[in-house]
């Protein structure tokens, strides 16, 4: 258990607020020994950290139970500044022991418990608190917490965490932002009390050095954990980088000084740097203040305090800008705080040079506790850190969805494990623009090398495997070596033999999420089959994580059956009523099955084969029967076989059935193994099983006679039109499908809106444009909105952006093109500029 964490690192030690425990404090009687005195004094001061030993050694002067417990819930109160939760929940269960008398020093241990991940132990004691307080609403929310808290632990989500090694140190560490150029995410900023800090005096709360702004940068080359991958612009969490050695982001003093600086912001260009300084002198905190700088050739420029609205003296920290620089977030305990601290928002009046009265976040994002740490991203979510809405205990990382007018428009969300965990969790950013891929978190959660520590958020990859066991459906077992084929709807294509036991496998390499798979599965003397697959939509709780590559897999079992060409197939469900030879539709349907067959083996002769039951006359049967198959073959015919490869044959009552082995069609179970359906056999048995025998009699099978078929042309069949189906369904299949459509954006509009009134669902949509990844809308952005549309004259002309930072000299010299003949093909990109997403004319 660490010592040294504090909620001042939270708000920088910046928001000054006094808890009701402290102001009673204050209200001291004159008689008390000076050593209570000095206790107190410090505790009022927000000194915990001298605060605790002085308290430790004043309770031995303090009269009476009351006074007694006063101490002890003093002394658990600044254990829990500290973030030293062991020894708060000790000393609130002694201060309850000895008779403190306010039942928060229940609530506030079960709390403790809860920071320790001591979830059912924590459980009982808010259910005793609840006893003691019924009405109270905090009883509750902390229940269903932390039986939340429970789940969500035991279904992790598909982010990793991994602690940044090469960024912490002993201390604190923690507010990551992003620095460099615009487009940069290898140069990071962050708040540390290292010994290194320009302000090396000690702070009274944390024991621990002012803080300062830190500054490292990544080797562009990362240490590769997935295996079976070489290519070297595969995304890597920011902790497989390799990390220089953190320095001062400035050492002249001038941005980092003897006071604390931390929590930061860039406006939009990277130019003018937002921070929070907190200045103490001669023991007195004056409070926090938001400043600005930027650079001046390699020097900082002198920052200078920024006043929000009419109160000049407002403490305010924690800035976040908004990607178009409309919205200033931060975090405040002045102008109409609703809790302890609230996050607001103002922008600024470009007329008068001022930043405007801010707005108070309101109820669906600050509560009657603490929120800090706001910070806007690309995805139109602000995600905050916060101790009043309940989660996993300490300080959870929430979002919540903003609307135009920068204030939320939606419930917030918890971001779950392992982003939040039992201790405090706070400060997650991500990569600018509009993915959530990877980002920073910061948390002092255990197994770190200080008291806050900063940890690389990385959305871990899905990945499948499309596995399986080719089969016999004549003797269930595995097919040696077939040749099992994999076709994609992105347009990917695999093939693989199977082993001597007929297993297969596609592994994460050539299969991807989001895709429609077709499986092909071929063997010499079996039937081609084929089969569907898709990794789209599957829940997170399908898959299973394998720590040792990193990756979530779902892997999909898929065998098939083929059957040997040798054997006749009986259709099921191709039935006649009686006497007729129509085909009632659930025949058809099997019968379309056929055809499956029939295009799955191009080479293949059939003899189509019409059976019935031993009543009613030979002949009669023959004739019967012969129509029955006459009307199977006919049916195929129209639907575009070639009629040359088909042979239809009445067999009437001359063969019938024999139950196979695991037979599993009409009557399962009647019979026996090698049971033979003849006349005399049904004879012997009950009535209702001579009707079940004679239905399976009467049945549709087909038999393939050869499978070296060569086209010719069709022969005509009496009364169907062969030549004129099959040239007609020839004609279709080589008709091209028309142009598809080009929507261009006339101004920037949600891609959920064009896909609605395409009537496409997202995940077409983003398919059709290849994958949208990273993608803002912007006028002047060309999409394809025909599903079925023919975009290959399209794609044949035009090169679609999908790289942040390229230009018109990068994509020339990708295609071996000039840049003057790119730039005569697209002259609107001088007004829009190359942009991802973007779609350059080629040709």
């Amino acid at each position: 258990m660490r010592n040294h964490r504090l909620l001042i690192a939270i708000f920088l030690l910046a928001i000054i607020t006094f808890p009701s425990t402290a102001q009673d404090a204050g209200d001291q009687d004159p008689k008390l020994p000076k050593e209570l005195v000095k206790a107190y004094d410090a505790y009022e001061a927000q000194e915990y950290f001298y605060a605790i030993e002085l308290l430790k050694d004043a309770y031995s002067e303090a009269k009476g139970r009351e006074e007694k417990s006063k101490v002890l819930f003093l002394t658990a109160e600044s254990y829990r500044m500290l973030n030293d939760y062991k020894n708060a929940e000790t000393n609130y269960e002694k201060a309850r022991k000895v008779g403190y008398e306010d039942p928060i020093a229940m609530l506030r241990k079960g709390d403790m418990l809860k920071a320790q991940g001591e979830y059912e132990e924590a459980i009982t004691v808010y259910q005793d608190y609840k006893k003691e307080n019924p009405t109270d609403a905090a009883a509750d929310l902390a229940i269903s917490s932390t039986r939340q808290a429970i789940e969500w632990k035991s279904k992790p989500s598909q982010y990793q965490v991994d602690n940044m090694k090469d960024l912490n140190s002993r201390e604190m560490d923690f507010s990551v932002m992003y620095g460099g150029d615009r487009n940069e995410t290898d140069v990071v900023y962050f708040v540390s009390s290292r010994e290194e800090s320009v302000g090396n005096d000690e702070d009274g709360w944390i024991g621990q050095s002012f803080m300062d702004i830190y500054v490292s940068n990544a080797e562009r080359k990362g240490r590769r954990r997935r295996r079976g991958n070489e290519n070297d612009n595969e995304e890597v969490s920011y902790a497989d980088l390799k990390w220089s050695t953190p320095v001062p982001l400035d050492e002249m003093g001038i941005l980092n000084t003897e006071y604390h600086e931390g929590t930061a912001t860039f406006d939009s260009r990277k130019k003018e740097l937002y921070f929070t300084r907190c200045i103490k002198e001669d023991n007195e905190k004056l409070g926090c203040a938001i400043y600005i700088t930027e650079m001046v050739g390699q020097d900082w420029k002198e920052p200078v305090p920024i006043i929000i609205g009419s109160d000049t003296s407002a403490n305010v920290g924690h800035p976040s800008l908004s990607a178009d620089d409309k919205f200033l977030y931060f975090v405040s305990d002045d102008f109409n705080t609703q809790g302890k601290h609230d996050i607001f928002v103002t922008s600024y009046d470009r007329r008068s040079k001022t930043w405007k009265e801010p707005k108070n976040l309101g109820p669906k994002v600050n509560s009657s506790e603490s929120e800090y740490y706001p910070i806007i991203h690309g995805d139109g979510y602000l995600y905050f850190s916060s101790n009043g809405h309940g989660g996993m205990g300490g300080l959870d990382v929430f979002r919540v969805s903003i609307g135009e007018d920068g204030m939320p428009n939606g419930d917030i969300e918890n971001m779950k494990f392992p982003i939040n965990t039992n201790y405090d969790d706070f400060h997650l950013v991500w990569e600018p623009g509009t993915d959530t891929k990877k980002g920073f978190v910061s948390s002092n959660r255990s197994g770190g090398a200080g008291s806050d520590d900063i940890y690389a958020v990385y959305r871990t990859p899905l990945v499948f495997n499309i596995e399986g066991v080719a089969l016999s459906s004549k003797t269930k077992l595995p097919i040696p070596e077939a040749t099992v084929k994999l076709d994609g709807s992105d347009g990917s294509s695999f093939e693989v033999t199977a082993d001597q036991d007929g297993y297969y496998i596609f592994d994460d390499t050539k299969v991807k999420e989001n895709v429609n798979y077709k499986l092909s599965f071929e063997k010499k003397k079996f039937l081609s089959n084929t089969g569907d697959i898709s990794t789209i939509g599957f829940e997170l709780d399908a898959f299973e994580y394998v720590p040792s590559a990193s990756y979530f897999i779902k892997r999909i079992k898929f065998n098939k059956e083929l059957d040997p060409i040798e054997d006749p197939i009986v259709l099921p469900n191709v039935f006649f009523d009686l006497g007729k030879w129509d085909l009632r539709p659930e025949a058809m349907q099997a019968l379309d099955s056929v055809i499956a067959i029939l295009n799955n083996n191009p080479t293949i002769v059939i003899e189509m084969r019409s059976h019935t039951d031993y009543r009613d006359s030979d002949e009669r049967n023959i004739k019967l029967s012969q129509k029955r198959a006459d009307t199977t073959v006919s049916y195929i015919v129209s639907k575009g076989i070639n009629p040359g490869r088909l042979v239809a044959r009445g067999m009437g009552e001359s063969d019938p059935f024999k139950i196979p082995a695991a037979y599993d069609g009409y009557g399962k179970g009647m019979f026996a193994e090698s049971d033979v359906l003849t006349e005399s056999f049904i004879k012997k048995q009950s009535p209702e099983k001579q009707e079940v025998a004679n239905q399976i009699n009467r049945r549709t099978d087909f038999k393939v006679l050869r499978d070296d078929f060569v086209p010719a042309d069709p022969v005509v069949q009496e009364g169907v039109s062969v030549k004129d189906i099959i040239a007609e369904k020839r004609a279709d299949a080589q008709a091209a499908p028309e142009p598809g459509e080009i929507y261009i954006l006339a101004k920037p509009e949600s891609f959920g809106a064009i896909a609605r009134r395409y009537k496409m669902n997202m995940a077409d949509f983003k398919n059709l444009n290849g994958g949208l990844r990273g993608v803002r809308p912007f006028a002047g952005l060309q999409v394809k909105v025909e599903k079925d549309g023919n975009y290959e004259e399209w794609d044949a002309t035009h090169y679609l952006v999908k790289r942040r930072g390229q230009d018109l000299k990068d994509i020339a010299k990708e295609l071996d093109m000039d840049d003057e003949t790119l730039e005569e093909l697209n002259p609107e990109i001088e007004e829009i500029g190359v942009q991802l997403g973007l779609w350059v004319r080629i040709k």
